[in-house]
């Protein structure tokens, strides 16, 4: 490339920047190491030759075009598809040839067109070698022109149609030659071709190059003509004076300049929109993944929420038996400690015994139901909230985006994404599976039981929660006939037996009240704290899944922003590019 001035030096420098901006992106991303290699390529090829890629079918005439535009045997011709070689030529003081190691045949040539260009002659757009086919689209990104070759008998195929979109998605300038025109004949033939070909770039590709109709044979034996008059003839009947006419004026000092710099902008284009495709498609998938796990969260707390409510309902029963049995204490100390009874008030024992038949009854046996029946319930309910979340995370799972998305760019994104619903769900299933509810029966009724004997001061053993709330109930009427037999004890009874009658009926409401009020108190604590465990236990199960899906939508956001910044650059730069440069000298 020739000197630049300072303007486009500027350029050329916003220019790499961007271009290493990009490839910090790729890397960060974690994007295959071809389109790191493209963006890369195109950074060192900012300080190479101008490149000008042929391309087309095998048998349109490739190889001669490029021996008739350099005007000299450069480019073999007539080779099969099989033979077919990938062939940079470049200017040389005599003529030579090397092999490279990336499979490329680099030729060089005394040629004046090429000290200025290099030529790249590619296989078929139909090669039979998958290797030659791969070389050549890796030389279409790298591209600061393409010229596609065509044949006037079988004009734009669909594998050139194909290889027109990579051309037209590298966003590079494209020169439409139809070759071997000779064989039409008349113009008439050549309007339908014409037709047939712009008709289709138009409506397929959305692409309208200038199409050149040419004969390299006539053009090559105009060059080849002793006679002026004849070669001026032949080429004539070519068409390639046209052709060479705007590649000249294309090509002359400043339209390679504009050219070479707006080329590495092409690649930078297309992959800032593939890479912004795939970003949108999976905030969009980690938008519904979001939701699935906020989803997962608002179950558990209308979990929570109607666990707690129906519970107070079942603790009502349990502090129901309380009070009853409290209101049958109340009455039996009413009907029973008075003065006709003060023989009896002395028997301690046979007391104890009536009070327990007539007053405690069936209450710690009431007690023991209801609370086992308590437990079953709340260890059911988690047991089916469990089951929930499972069957959700696998509808999630194989939901149909689940499977493999539909997005241009492959990374680790999906892998990490399904093998980490898959080891959530895994998880939960291994929770559910073995899930031992009467272990887990066994464990909250423990629970309940130790902290109920522990408030009350009193070892439980083996006893039963309402063996506990008996035995503090029989305490308190102990307590209360023992002051009352004391005062009979003293002489006392006659004047102090109803107020002591009042006083033992009063501190046994209050302290029955209380005992109740302690054990609900109890009961619902150690029950809130094994819903929140349980609940706690399934919020670890999808924590993974949800950091991963804030993490990566995190991530995405800040790519998008990324790319969003890339764009506004290359919209910049090619501004810049298109503006006038400075004017020196007259205007002509």
């Amino acid at each position: 490339m020739r000197v630049l001035d300072a303007r486009q030096e500027a350029l050329v420098g916003r220019e790499r920047a961007l271009l290493g901006t990009l490839v910090d992106f790729l890397v960060g991303f974690g994007a295959p190491g071809e389109d790191v290699e493209i963006v890369r390529r195109s950074l060192s090829d900012l300080e190479e030759l101008f490149l000008l890629v042929i391309v087309g079918e095998f048998n349109a005439g490739k190889s001669a075009f490029v021996n008739a535009l350099l005007g000299a045997e450069v480019s073999r011709e007539g080779v099969t598809p099989t033979t077919d070689r990938i062939t940079l030529l470049r200017h040389a003081d005599e003529p030579m040839e090397r092999e490279r190691r990336d499979g490329v045949l680099e030729r060089g040539h005394p040629n004046e067109f090429l000290r200025e260009v290099a030529i790249v002659d590619t296989p078929g757009t139909n090669a039979i070698i998958r290797h030659h086919e791969e070389l050549s689209r890796g030389f279409v990104p790298r591209s600061d022109l393409v010229i596609f070759v065509t044949s006037a008998d079988r004009p734009l195929t669909e594998s050139e149609r194909g290889y027109l979109e990579l051309v037209r998605d590298w966003g590079k300038k494209v020169l439409m030659v139809v070759n071997k025109a000779d064989l039409l004949g008349d113009d008439d033939k050549v309007g339908q071709v014409r037709s047939f070909v712009e008709d289709g770039l138009r409506s397929a590709l959305g692409l309208s190059p200038p199409i050149f109709f040419v004969s390299s044979l006539l053009a090559r034996k105009a060059k080849a003509a002793t006679s002026a008059m004849e070669s001026r003839a032949l080429l004539q009947a070519s068409g390639f004076g046209d052709l060479e006419a705007y590649v000249h004026d294309l090509l002359d000092e400043e339209g390679r300049v504009r050219l070479k710099l707006q080329s590495p902008l092409g690649p930078v284009e297309e992959l800032a929109r593939r890479y912004r495709g795939a970003v949108e498609e999976r905030l969009n998938l980690l938008e519904e993944d979001f939701r699935t796990s906020e989803n997962v969260e608002s179950q558990l707390a209308l979990y929570v929420e109607d666990t707690k409510r129906d519970f107070e309902a079942r603790l009502s029963e349990i502090e129901n038996i309380v009070l009853k049995m409290g209101e049958r204490g109340d009455l039996w100390l009413e009907e029973n400690i008075r003065l006709m009874n003060v023989r009896e008030l002395f028997r301690e024992e046979k007391v104890k015994r009536r009070f327990e038949r007539e007053v405690v009854a069936d209450t710690e046996k009431l007690i023991d139901e209801r609370v086992d029946e308590l437990v079953d319930w709340l260890v059911g309910r988690n047991h089916k909230q469990w089951r929930t979340v499972v069957d959700y995370l696998e509808r999630r799972r194989r939901a149909e985006y689940d499977g493999e998305m539909i997005g241009e760019v492959r990374d680790d994104f999906e892998h990490d994404r399904g093998k980490i619903l898959r080891s959530v769900g895994k998880t939960a299933q291994d929770v559910v599976g073995g899930y031992d509810r009467e272990r887990e029966s066994e464990l909250l009724a423990n629970s309940i039981q130790n902290a109920v004997a522990r408030t009350a001061a009193i070892e439980a053993g083996a006893l039963g929660i309402g063996a506990v709330v008996v035995a503090l109930a029989t305490t308190r009427f102990l307590d209360a006939t023992g002051v009352i037999a004391a005062a009979i004890i003293a002489g006392y009874g006659l004047f102090v037996l109803p107020n002591r009658r009042r006083k033992a009926r009063q501190d046994f409401r209050e302290k029955t009240d209380a005992l109740r009020r302690r054990l609900g108190e109890v009961v619902r604590r150690q029950f809130e704290t094994e819903l929140g465990r349980s609940v706690e236990k399934m919020r670890e199960a999808i924590a993974p899944y949800t950091r991963f899906v804030r993490t990566e939508h995190a991530r995405m956001s800040r790519a998008r922003e990324d790319l969003t910044k890339i764009d506004a650059e290359v919209d910049a730069i090619k501004d810049e590019i298109s503006a006038p440069g400075p004017r020196s000298g007259t205007d002509s």
